[in-house]
């Protein structure tokens, strides 16, 4: 069976029922085992559908939506019917934006938590569960003329998408069995919802049948007598021909140990400067860019997390905090940062191990060298934007495939990046 849906309680809205059935009969089709989790409890906090296959767990907030959906990270949101009329989507509650959010620091929490109870010890130090993805899903469909403006945080698809996302995407840190995947509906006192697996199963397509192939001698005659087999069959004279001269050529004198070592030149600039090309250089060099916006908070004299892009909803960033290169190709680690300024006084980011602590998924620390650090604090005036580079002496541990980089309390508050390396 593909497809296992788990659930605390059954859901009490027909449509929410449908489309739980939909998703089910779609992924049904696919290799491998999925497992729904739908309309449970963590900690005090009621999650709508969480997916989770062998490398992703995705956790979802499902919407029925009979019309245009238009939101954003903050304030409400609302379906535009036909005749232009709006709706407030989910009234006195939380946007699904933050609904998901919410859901998602509750349920990985509680398996950061709990790892150890299904994981081995290896893997459990080598597993973060808040590499989840985050997803809106809008049923049945997103319809044209929607205005969905979210980040980096939160993706929204059509529930018509949702089998295609689930194809493509997974989760970087999360390689599960299927027992280990089991073990998580069971340690959130999930139970299966045997009804509804039974109508999957009833409707499940049958499995082809296996097709006795030919010999390989009628096989290679049918072949011969198509113009494509005749083409392999002219391609494959020349390869062997060609094999055999290699073979039989003289086999070129190894390089002396002392020799210098040569670039492997790919080609010229315009103005004939030679370019070198580096094999690594794709692996230890991470040149993505995530933001962290900060907003200071006067009622609780703190400083609190803002969603970039959002200055219509006046809430927008008083500081921008960007993650924009990692270059771990030598003997050091290079971090580049810089910061946007958008209040009326200056601001000042320490480049020092006391203000940045940086990990790996295997449990190795990487303190920063605070004198090596250009500069060693970035100073940004009012309304303008600094770079500093922070820099770690020692190399990134040859197994790491992401890296864990934590901001301390002060000067902006707390913030994480969490950064994969590896393809």
């Amino acid at each position: 069976m593909a497809v296992q849906v788990w659930i605390g309680e059954k859901p009490e809205h027909p449509q929410e029922r449908r489309a739980i059935l939909g998703v089910a009969q779609a992924l049904e089709k696919l290799e491998g085992l999925f497992l729904i989790l739908a309309n449970f409890s963590v900690n005090g906090r009621n999650i709508d559908l969480v997916i989770i296959k062998h490398n992703a767990i995705v956790i979802i907030e499902l919407k029925h939506c009979d019309g245009r959906v238009i939101g954003s990270v903050n304030g409400p949101w609302f379906v535009e019917g036909r005749n232009g009329e709006q709706k407030r989507l989910n009234p006195g509650r939380k946007n699904p934006y933050n609904q998901v959010i919410s859901y998602f620091h509750a349920l990985t929490n509680f398996l950061n938590e709990h790892r150890r109870e299904f994981l081995s010890e290896q893997k459990a130090n080598d597993v973060d569960f808040r590499t989840c993805k985050r997803l809106i899903v809008i049923a049945p469909r997103i319809e044209e003329g929607s205005q969905l403006d979210l980040d980096w945080k939160v993706e929204v698809r059509g529930l018509d998408e949702l089998t295609a996302y689930m194809i493509t995407e997974r989760s970087s840190e999360i390689e599960l069995s299927e027992e280990e995947m089991l073990a998580i509906p069971k340690l959130l006192h999930c139970t299966p919802w045997t009804e509804l697996n039974e109508v999957v199963r009833e409707n499940a397509p049958p499995a082809p049948t296996k097709s006795v192939p030919l010999p390989w001698y009628v096989q290679a005659r049918n072949a011969l007598h198509t113009t494509a087999g005749r083409l392999v069959t002219i391609f494959a004279g020349l390869s062997l021909v060609l094999l055999f001269i290699l073979f039989v050529r003289p086999p070129s004198p190894a390089p002396r140990a002392d020799s210098p070592l040569t670039s492997i030149t790919m080609g010229t600039s315009g103005d004939g400067t030679i370019l070198n090309f580096n094999a690594t250089t794709s692996f230890c060099r991470w040149n993505g860019y995530q933001l962290i916006g900060k907003r200071w908070d006067s009622s609780t004299q703190s400083w609190q997390n803002i969603a970039i892009g959002e200055a219509t909803t006046g809430a927008a960033p008083d500081i921008i905090v960007a993650l924009e290169q990692i270059d771990a190709c030598g003997d050091r680690i290079e971090i580049t940062w810089s910061v946007q300024n958008n209040t009326n006084r200056s601001v000042s980011f320490p480049l020092r191990h006391n203000n940045i602590k940086i990990s790996d998924g295997l449990g190795n620390d990487y303190p920063l060298a605070n004198d090596d650090s250009r500069p060693a604090v970035i100073n940004v005036l009012p309304g303008t934007r600094q770079r500093g580079v922070a820099v770690v002496r020692r190399q990134l541990a040859a197994n790491a495939s992401t890296l864990r980089i934590k901001l301390i309390e002060q000067p902006f508050g707390e913030a994480s990046f969490i950064v994969a390396l590896q393809p």
